[in-house]
């Protein structure tokens, strides 16, 4: 009896060990697991257990990363999530972006946050973003977005209508976008190559009116 009893005992312990070590406090940068979360959509937040681990900033926030899908979402000091999806892998992007504003996406739609109070500054409307260029970004509608380098290093709008928008989503600039036959510099047609996890990138023919165009050695 007695066996078995430690047995439980040491099972409790694991599984109380598990989820300590699943949603670690934000100190240490840990990513959470989304069993640390309770809800879904705009009711999701943190479970009431697992508050005490978060450590926020002086605006009252705490950004934490979900283990399993890799996103990013920013809650306020009762959990909920406040911003939802943060795009972090580029330079121009969280925690430094220009102009104080970073991507986010929602619903399968983006749209930018202010990084110093996490408030949201233009709403998630927008089927593509690029980053703020210090006073304006462009977005686009019923638009795709392609890199234009397997590293994903630049990329851009090819479809449907693009927008110039300022920092209060006032539309500075609208502009009709090239379709996949002319979305290369010069009109030209490129070569959509696999990436990775089902998506593409637009490989281009060198741009015949670049200035650093390579001449050829003919009769050389």
């Amino acid at each position: 009896m007695k066996a078995v009893f430690a047995a439980l005992l040491v099972a409790l312990m694991t599984v109380s060990c598990s989820a300590a070590e699943s949603c670690p406090p934000t100190a240490q940068q840990g990513d959470w697991d989304a069993a640390c979360f309770a809800g879904s959509g705009q009711q999701r937040q943190v479970k009431p257990a697992h508050l005490a681990k978060i450590a926020f900033d002086h605006s009252g926030h705490a950004v934490i990363r979900i283990a399993e899908t890799l996103e990013m979402v920013a809650v306020d000091r009762r959990g909920r999530v406040v911003v939802p999806g943060i795009y972090y892998a580029t330079d121009f992007d969280y925690p430094k972006p220009r102009g104080h504003l970073g991507r986010f996406v929602d619903g399968g739609k983006c749209g930018y946050f202010d990084v110093r109070d996490f408030k949201v500054a233009i709403p998630a409307i927008y089927d593509n973003c690029m980053s703020f260029m210090d006073e304006s970004a462009s977005v686009c509608q019923d638009c795709t977005v392609y890199c234009t380098d397997a590293d994903c290093h630049d990329s851009l709008f090819v479809g449907g209508k693009g927008l110039q928008l300022d920092r209060r989503n006032r539309v500075l600039r609208q502009f009709d976008l090239p379709t996949i036959a002319q979305a290369c510099p010069g009109g030209q047609s490129g070569m959509l190559k696999p990436k990775g996890g089902g998506k593409s990138w637009l490989d281009c023919p060198e741009d015949p009116t670049s200035p650093f165009k390579m001449e050829t050695s003919h009769g050389r």
